[in-house]
This record gives structure tokens, C-alpha cells and sequence, in this order.
């Protein structure tokens, strides 16, 4: 059974969403309501995608320089190696991050931002 509310709150209550808030309804009439924070759980959930993603970057930078394929017929050398090295460094210090902490996660620092 619906219930009859006047144009102006049919309106209000008609547009997008204020940011933090949901459409909902108290007392029988629509309401804005606050959106609860996320659970332990999807924090965790977030954490990992953001990891993922982070290592994904790292892997893609990696093989658009070609160097595991330079590495493995011996023509890296010299600077080209020793930034192959620091980013298999940084990328091997994503995989250990612990995500069951979070939000609270120490993220390493990229490679580029310790080389400058």
C-alpha cells in the first residue's frame, strides 16, 4: 500500500542521493539514511583487490620494458638490470602485504618514488 507525500518531498527524494547517504524510509516516509561503514570483512575485501591491482601495474611496467625476456637470454645489464632488480624487490614486498589488518596497512613505497 502506498502512501501519498506531497511534490516537494516527492522531489527531494526523487534525485540522486546525497554523498554518505541512501534512499530509505523512517517512520513511513521516505528519508535520507546514512550509509553504515564497511565491515571488517570488506575492508579486507578492498585491501585485496587493491593489492592485486598493485601488483598487475607493477607485472605490466615490468613486461612493457621487456625485461624478463631480456633477463632470460642475458641482455640485461648494467642500470636497465639494477631497475629490474628494485621492482622484482618492490614486487615481492606487495605479495607479503598482511590484509587481514585492515584499513590500518603499511603499503610499500613504489620503486620510482625510492629512486627519487
Amino acid at each position: 500500500d502506498g502512501i501519498e507525500i506531497d511534490d516537494t518531498v516527492a522531489a527531494e527524494f526523487m534525485k540522486e542521493a546525497p554523498e554518505g547517504k541512501y534512499r530509505g524510509v523512517i517512520d513511513g516516509m521516505p528519508a535520507w539514511i546514512d550509509i553504515p561503514p564497511p565491515t571488517h570483512e570488506e575492508q579486507i575485501a578492498a585491501a585485496e583487490l587493491e593489492k592485486q591491482q598493485l601488483i598487475n601495474q607493477v607485472n605490466e611496467y615490468i613486461n612493457s620494458k621487456q625485461w624478463p625476456g631480456k633477463a632470460a637470454i642475458g641482455r640485461l645489464k648494467g642500470e636497465e638490470l639494477a631497475q629490474y632488480n628494485l621492482w622484482l624487490d618492490y614486487l615481492d614486498t606487495l605479495e607479503l602485504v598482511d590484509t587481514s589488518g585492515a584499513p590500518d596497512i603499511e603499503w610499500p613505497t613504489p620503486t620510482a618514488v625510492q629512486a627519487r
